[in-house]
């Protein structure tokens, strides 16, 4: 009997050890939603990975990465799997995952830095929330678009998709850029599948447009491949919205560095992890810091298009190859 007792205490005691080993080593998690995969995403994760490591040992987290694939409801899905485990932070690229993880996290004291978020208002009323915002510099833009054309009277086509809710702002503040052109016209299409993205590039190819300027709309950008295609066949060149889009085939750019947007949100994610309250984290707007950027080899395709030489800085993505 007091072998059996032995035996038993032995046991509690080893597995009583096991348990505060493995609890020694259980770590907080960071969690980091991408709502879906293009270049100017990837480049905010990586910033974010970058501007987290500046600050924080890495090693010492579980950081755990996951991709929606441009379905805000998969966003909100895996947010709240963060939410159940606990996480220490979430941390939400691009509006669509912003909002879902913020919804998540409502009520549940885990907050959440969004990033490349364009439109800040959408995301204002979400309370335990900051991060860093994206604001395209539409006026650098336009100065771009009638620099190449060597007039005004440009017709622009617009895509958008349903899924960016701030989408109607960008519209917006591109229409009132465009008051200051003469004969300037802006023509969109909404996409609400995007299997019908080449249905709607088409539909302003016969509207007579001059060029198409991208939004900050990651389903669209998504799908960017489609559109050049159609597009080159057309002979209407495209504007993107930043540097990677135009690396893989666009025209030109007023262009922001994703890489910074990404680099700043990890760091406001590190300030929280350090204990900072997230009402102390002002949240951050990347504006009037573009550069312009364009691809010599798309434009040698265009016979009616010149290389500017009134814009200060524009720099050949082909040549830095």
């Amino acid at each position: 009997m007091k072998k059996y007792v032995s035996l038993v205490l032995v046991l509690v005691l080893v597995f009583s050890a096991l348990s505060l080993f493995s609890c020694g080593e259980q770590k907080d998690t960071i969690g980091i939603i991408q709502f879906g995969s293009h270049e100017s995403l990837n480049n905010c994760y990586k910033g974010i990975m970058e501007g987290l490591g500046e600050a924080v040992d890495l090693s010492k987290y579980n950081v755990e990465y996951v991709n929606s694939n441009f379905a805000a409801e998969s966003s909100l899905a895996q947010a709240k799997k963060m939410v159940n485990s606990n996480a220490k932070v979430i941390i939400a690229i691009a509006t669509p995952s912003a909002i879902q993880a913020a919804t998540a996290a409502t009520g549940k004291n885990i907050p959440v830095v969004y990033c490349a978020v364009t439109d800040a208002t959408q995301v204002a009323n979400f309370q335990n929330m900051t991060g860093t915002s994206d604001v395209p510099d539409f006026k650098a833009q336009l100065e771009l678009v009638t620099a190449f054309f060597g007039r005004d009277d440009v017709k622009i086509g617009v895509l958008m998709s349903t899924e960016e809710s701030s989408d109607p702002a960008q519209l917006l503040a591109l229409q009132n850029e465009a008051k200051a052109y003469d004969g300037m016209e802006i023509e969109t299409e909404t996409v609400a599948d995007i299997t019908t993205i080449d249905v709607k590039v088409n539909s302003l190819i016969n509207k007579g447009i001059d060029c198409i300027v991208n939004l900050l709309d990651n389903t669209i950008v998504g799908k960017l491949q489609n559109i050049l295609s159609i597009a080159n066949n057309a002979k209407i060149p495209v504007f993107g919205s930043e540097i990677e889009q135009v690396k893989s085939g666009c025209l030109a750019s007023a262009s922001i560095d994703y890489i910074t947007v990404g680099r700043l949100a990890g760091q406001q994610a590190a300030e929280i992890l350090a204990g900072k309250a997230v009402s102390e984290i002002t949240p951050k707007t990347m504006e009037n810091e573009t550069f312009p950027c364009y691809n010599s080899e798309v434009l040698a395709r265009f016979d009616n298009l010149t290389l500017p030489e009134n814009i200060e800085g524009l720099k050949d993505v082909k040549a830095e190859n």
